[in-house]
């Protein structure tokens, strides 16, 4: 079996997304998750989806999904009402311009809340109405929701948490692997037992076990040979999708590296596109 590689054009979160794009296309990658982080990309202003809209027009790039807006006032799982239905309302826009751009699969983190000290059933509570609530928008969109795996630190990273946050979203609700989160988890075999056939989505990346460093693969202590064996079988069949690091180097030169060991530690001998 193999699988489908492409890259997330999130990886240097004030480099423009179009930029981003070029350098994707020129690696020869052709499949592409749009971030949204702050000075990339910003889904809720319509020049900006018209200016991908028409730069994917004239490329050979293929638009798979797109990570929901976190972080800072962004939070599924807010406590306060006002806020959280801000938050609600900020990713149905981005569900709407994945839509417009021929994606299928929006990434939403449940909440980034840290547990210690927290009251986890309060925010399990409402992140899982907002899941509810965005699971339901997408359909209307043909679109899935998966919800990615999250840091085993936070509100829904213990695989009891997350089959919970899973069970209570509903039916149509999906999965995200994030395969750095589940290695400092160490609860890789119990996501996927809790995953099934509902994992559409898979963020790769590597880290050395202490830090969530987003390394490419085969730069960190993540077990790839026991990645491949377990999506192999659940019969997976979605994208491997890389979420990196800004880096170092140009970027079609780690975008080409990255995805060159990730090939080879996931797939049978591939290629990638002819580079343009």
């Amino acid at each position: 079996m193999s699988w489908r590689i492409g890259i997330a054009s999130g990886t240097c979160t004030g480099h423009p997304i179009l930029g981003a794009l070029d350098a994707i296309e020129a690696s020869g990658i052709l499949g592409v998750e749009f971030g949204t982080p702050p000075h990339h990309f910003a889904p809720w202003e319509p020049g900006q989806v018209d200016a991908v809209a028409t730069r994917l027009r004239d490329s050979l790039l293929i638009p798979v999904s797109m990570h929901a807006p976190f972080g800072g006032r962004l939070d599924l799982s807010d406590l306060d009402p006002h806020r959280l239905q801000d938050t609600v309302r900020t990713v149905q826009t981005t569900a709407e311009a994945l839509a417009r751009l021929g994606g299928r699969v929006l990434v939403a983190h449940a909440t980034d809340v840290v547990r210690s000290g927290a009251d986890v059933q309060a925010h399990l509570d409402r992140a899982a109405e907002s899941l509810r609530t965005l699971t339901h928008s997408c359909k209307r969109l043909d679109l899935v929701l998966a919800i990615e795996s999250p840091l085993p630190h936070l509100i829904g990273g213990h695989p009891d948490e997350f089959a919970w946050l899973l069970q209570q979203a509903g039916p149509d609700a999906r999965v995200c692997f994030d395969t750095g989160h589940l290695h400092l988890g160490g609860h890789w075999c119990r996501f996927v037992e809790i995953a099934g056939d509902r994992l559409v989505h898979v963020h790769a990346h590597d880290n050395r076990g202490q830090f969530d460093d987003h390394l490419p693969p085969g730069d960190g202590h993540v077990a790839w040979a026991e990645v491949r064996r377990s999506l192999q079988q659940i019969n997976y069949a979605g994208w491997i999708m890389l979420e990196l690091k800004c880096p170092d180097e140009p970027l079609v030169s780690y975008y080409t590296r990255a995805w060159d060991q990730t090939n080879r530690l996931l797939n049978e001998p591939a290629a990638r596109s002819p580079t343009p």
